[in-house]
């Protein structure tokens, strides 16, 4: 099985030493917890059942910092949206993710829909938001000409913005990792215990860890943990959402984030640049009883664009380049679930983390790894690098700086992925990055090579050879994502 262990460590060794800190889950969640207790003087590893970071929710997601207008004045939601919302930006260049306050509108399309804006213009002051207003229809179509005429007003927040979420993901976790912490992939754990020095973590292939504390940020799956621990049992209600993402030709259509008025299920369909500059569609809301199953359906998918449709009537299905979906992580009773069950002292909880989590889980971590840190007694880390360096990228670069650092590294001048510019150099920083990247998802989702009109058509194979160049591994051994993905097969024609 293909994967790989980032720390030399006695747990790697057959030795099962206790260890400070277990983190279940290497989404946005846990990895910005990682970071966070990095700043302590404590042994933390981090737990992953997939083949690379963010293989859940975290990835499968639109990419929104939301304001904080929508959540429910004084709940979880409300209180760590508005103060995540704040920190991005600043944390953004700390460590060197994409990030764009492009700001968001809500669309009323009916008159119906005018009550709702009122209702969320009112839970947003509640919450401190202040660069809020409502908008009528000439001010709305001047600043977005490609919304519907059916659209009669909009709630404007300046203060939401758009990010890379895997990018996102990507930064805590290598910041993590250079300041110590310790990444396990393809490590899902079946069952958490008590133990008697603090808790036992079982893994699918019978592997026993123990930690003194233990950070519950499995997704999906949080739920699950939590009811093996505490009597205080907890709901899930995993839904499934549907997206279609479209070219880059497609990234100027809209400037805000578009969403439409809220209906029990959410937040509705959306229509959003990225901030790679393409145009991102979506989520429906399905309830699923299988939360590893992600599946796109033809019926869903159209029924994503109709709902888009209202939004855009322009919509333009030809620009369509891939579609996806994901499992958000809803809780019954609709609020995030943070911190200590009252009977499991030790086990920390960020559980029914849906949206808003992605803007949320910056705060949400420093609180689990301040709480972490004051159960243990544990000593700062003097020598804690909070800063990451924004990789460059070659499309992103003029004219002259392109030929300057080309003359400075004739790499970036070898073209791997035509769609989206990216160079050899590029490639070669992903797969020796701080959390290697080797398989092609992994790759591309860090640098983008296959992310563009062919879909990795072209650079696929290019990829692979770097890997197996940079590697030493062989062909065979080389993987889309997750085991049972091997690419050999396909070059050769046999899949």
């Amino acid at each position: 099985m293909l994967g790989f262990q980032l720390v030399e460590s006695p747990y790697q060794t057959g030795v099962t030493p206790l260890l400070d800190v277990i983190i279940i889950g290497a989404g946005i969640s846990g990895c910005a917890t990682a970071r966070e207790l990095a700043r302590w003087d404590l042994d933390v590893l981090v737990l992953e059942a997939g083949y690379d970071l963010a293989c859940g929710a975290s990835r499968t997601n639109s990419g929104i910092v939301h304001g904080g207008f929508d959540p429910v004045p004084g709940t979880a939601k409300a209180r760590y949206n508005v103060a995540g919302a704040r920190a991005i930006p600043g944390l953004a260049q700390e460590l060197g993710f994409r990030y764009r306050n492009n700001g968001s509108m809500v669309l009323a399309l009916s008159d119906a829909d005018l009550s709702v804006l009122d209702e969320l213009l009112g839970r947003g002051r509640e919450n401190g938001l202040a660069d809020l207003r409502i908008v009528g229809q000439d001010e709305l179509r001047a600043l977005e000409p490609n919304v519907s005429p059916d659209a009669i007003a909009a709630l404007v927040c300046e203060e939401s913005g758009i990010c890379d979420p895997f990018g996102m993901t990507v930064a805590f976790a290598e910041n993590a990792a250079t300041n110590g912490v310790a990444f396990r992939f393809d490590a899902r754990v079946s069952s958490v215990a008590r133990a008697e020095g603090g808790w036992a973590v079982t893994l699918a292939s019978g592997e026993r860890l123990e930690a003194r504390c233990v950070v519950n940020a499995a997704g999906v799956h949080a739920i699950a943990l939590h009811n093996q621990v505490s009597a205080e049992k907890l709901v899930a209600t995993p839904r499934l959402g549907e997206y279609e993402l479209l070219s880059r030709d497609m990234g100027e259509t809209f400037a805000h984030t578009m969403f439409q008025a809220p209906g029990p299920l959410g937040k509705g369909v959306l229509v959003s640049p990225t901030v790679e500059g393409n145009l991102i569609v979506g989520p429906d809301a399905l309830d699923t009883d299988d939360p590893d199953a992600t599946p796109t359906t033809p019926e869903g998918l159209a029924g994503v664009v109709s709902l888009a449709r209202r939004t855009w009537p322009g919509y333009n299905g030809r620009e369509v380049i891939t579609n996806f979906a994901g499992v958000r992580p809803s809780g019954a009773d609709g609020d995030f679930v943070i911190g200590e069950p009252e009977d499991a002292p030790g086990f920390f909880d960020i559980c029914a983390f849906d949206s808003p989590g992605l803007t949320s889980a910056p705060c949400v971590a420093a609180d689990v790894a301040t709480w972490v840190a004051e159960r243990l007694g544990a000593p700062g880390n003097p020598a804690f690098e909070p800063h990451r360096a924004m990789p460059r990228r070659l499309l992103e670069m003029s004219e002259e700086e392109r030929a300057e650092a080309i003359a400075a590294d004739p790499a970036l001048g070898h073209i791997v992925c035509r769609c989206e510019q990216v160079s050899e150099r590029e490639v070669l920083e992903a797969i020796h990055a701080p959390i290697p990247a080797l398989t092609i998802t992994g790759i591309k989702r860090r640098c983008r090579a296959g992310t563009g009109r062919c879909q990795g058509g072209f650079c696929g194979p290019l990829v692979a050879e770097l890997v197996c160049r940079e590697t030493g591994m062989s062909i065979d051994q080389v993987r889309l994502g997750a085991d049972g993905s091997e690419i050999a097969p396909i070059l050769r024609g046999e899949a």
